[in-house]
């Protein structure tokens, strides 16, 4: 059993405490929190945990072994650091920093210390991405030529990061894992309707090596709740509903004939000639619970050493496609290089 420390008990800390004590491998041993209110309601539910509103009093507890930030984004390396420096290892969560080289800074001292970093992509534990990944890389929907990521809602509204850093680091980082490639390059352009220089309408492309597209659209303001994504294949397509339980996974056996369409001359009903449409089928999924499996990865890789799955280099990647994804947002949707 490893005892655990939760840092930040807000909007997601809970969430992933009780994740943490569903593994039945650890145990909430602390709790800190800079507002006391909240810091005494959530440890109602964990009598036994250390609550404070010091960092220090976690890290200098030698019985804590690791600890989870689930604080906003720009206190992620401070507390990363100093909780590696402490000996503790260290779950943080999306994004792992506001800079790339902050993320390679926090990795290079994890492998110095000989910790288990990992930041919370928490989607890469989830089995319907990787039935995705196992229907690419099985060559079932032909070569990959784009996605199209649909990430909306009416709020929560944030004011520490935008809705590209909040909502599309979880689509950075799966378009990546499905490609099992970085984005080369990107074109954003985003708009601030609710606070002043923070984006809640984001629209975002980025181009890969092999020249395939991934559309971003991350919003705050929108009437309905959307968590979608479609892949187009040379050879079938497939849409991902997150928030359809019975039948996630959809794979449709469309196509337009490519030879064919290459001497196509315009005429519409001759392009209709050329679509193929054998239907679509649901794809069995054995629904998880991803931050559960996320923590639970956490856990193992502190009892067997292993390097996690979103480790530093993971989490420094996103955050690279990040920065450059703001950098064309300020250029009014210039094409950036992701480097």
């Amino acid at each position: 059993m490893i005892d655990v420390a939760l840092i930040g008990t807000g909007y997601w800390g809970p969430n992933v405490a009780n994740s943490f004590v569903a593994t039945e491998k650890a145990r909430v041993a602390g709790l800190c929190d800079l507002d006391p209110a909240r810091l005494t309601a959530f440890s109602q539910r964990y009598p036994q945990a250390k609550a404070t509103n010091r960092l220090a009093d976690i890290l200098e507890d030698k019985s804590i072994t690791a600890v989870a930030v689930a604080t906003p984004t720009n206190t992620h390396f401070a507390i990363a650091k100093a909780a590696l420096e402490a000996g503790k290892h260290v779950l943080v969560e999306k994004p792992l920093t506001l800079t790339t080289a902050e993320s390679l800074e926090l990795g290079a001292l994890a492998d110095k210390m000989g910790r288990v970093l990992m930041v919370g992509h928490v989607f890469l534990y989830n089995n319907t991405i990787r039935v995705l990944k196992d229907l690419i890389d099985k060559g079932e929907l032909g070569d990959v030529h784009a996605m199209s990521f649909v990430r909306t809602n009416l709020g929560p509204v944030r004011t520490d990061v935008n809705a590209l850093w909040d909502l599309a680091t979880h689509d950075i980082s799966i378009m990546s894992y499905l490609m099992d490639a970085e984005p080369v390059s990107v074109s954003a352009v985003g708009q601030s309707f609710l606070n002043k220089g923070v984006e809640d309408v984001v629209f975002a492309t980025f181009t890969f090596p092999n020249g395939a597209l991934a559309n971003v659209h991350a919003s705050w303001l929108n009437p309905q709740k959307v968590r979608t994504l479609t892949i187009t294949g040379s050879q079938k397509m497939a849409v991902w509903n997150d928030l359809e339980i019975k039948e996630p996974v959809l794979v449709y056996d469309k196509r337009v004939d490519l030879p064919s369409a290459q001497e196509l001359k315009g005429d519409f009903m001759e392009y209709k000639t050329l679509c193929v449409d054998g239907g679509h089928a649901s794809v069995p999924v054995k629904l998880n619970r991803p931050l559960q499996s996320e923590c639970e990865h956490f856990l193992d890789c502190i009892a067997t050493g292993s390097r996690p799955l979103t480790d530093a280099a993971n989490g420094a990647a996103v955050v690279r496609a990040l920065e450059a994804a703001t950098r064309s947002i300020a250029q009014g949707g210039t094409p950036v290089e992701i480097r």
